[in-house]
């Protein structure tokens, strides 16, 4: 299989929405051929995280991840001077192989992952407890962007982020399937970019859980002690490519 690739500061996961904002005129291109009547992607590229260079400019400088997801575009709107903002939703992991057309934008040959539950019955154990630790986890970090806020209010960033965070940090009912809910946590969870993608590479939604179980709790644990979260209202809101 051959898509189109996006590199982004970004970690997209497979069942999860990605909104964008496509302004690069390469990219621009991209969702043009991508969108088009009988594209041979039909409406999807792979999107990867960029582990070296910039996320606007010259594509060579770019070093991505081998590890992507492919994404399916659900809406997209072409604006009046050729910008398109869209949504897109991840749809399954992909490895990523070479890189056969490079230019306008490039596109890599893929070999799709396997998509297990792993241990079923572990699975099945660790879904109450990860729920519960994502609820706790939730309310510590909206308790701790509340006090940041009223301390620093006059911190432009502070109060952005909690007001995005009243938005997006609500609670959550995980879905009872172990591999969408290992997502689902994987998309909430406000970590650095390298956990996230580590969290891609596992091999199943029983070791996913496993792993968030525990940086549920160890983040919990860190803003309860005062560390400041690496978010910003950039993560939670529109990505620009």
């Amino acid at each position: 299989m051959q898509l189109p690739l996006f590199p982004l500061h970004t970690v997209a996961f497979p069942h999860l929405p990605l909104p964008l904002h496509v302004f690069e005129e390469r990219y621009r291109a991209l969702m043009r051929d991508v969108l088009a009547d009988g594209s041979s992607y039909a409406g999807r590229f792979v999107v990867s995280l960029i582990t070296a260079g910039p996320e606007v400019g010259e594509a060579a400088t770019v070093a991505y991840s081998r590890v992507g997801t492919v994404v399916e575009v659900h809406s997209a709107d072409q604006f009046d001077d050729g910008r398109w903002g869209l949504l897109a939703v991840g749809v399954s992991r992909a490895r990523l192989g070479a890189e056969v057309i490079r230019r306008p934008y490039t596109v890599v040959e893929l070999d799709p992952l396997p998509e297990m539950d792993g241990d079923e019955a572990r699975a099945e154990v660790l879904l109450p407890r990860v729920q519960s630790a994502l609820d706790a986890y939730l309310a510590t970090v909206k308790r701790f962007v509340a006090s940041a806020a009223s301390i620093g209010a006059e911190s432009r960033e502070i109060t952005d982020v909690a007001a995005s965070l009243d938005e997006v940090l609500k609670p959550i009912r995980l879905p009872d399937e172990p591999l969408a809910a290992s997502y689902a946590v994987a998309g909430v969870l406000q970590i650095e970019r390298v956990r996230k993608q580590a969290l891609l590479e596992l091999p199943d939604a029983a070791t996913r859980l496993d792993a968030e179980l525990m940086l549920l709790r160890r983040e919990a644990e860190l803003l309860a002690d005062g560390a400041m979260p690496p978010v910003s209202t950039g993560d939670l809101r529109f990505h620009p490519n």
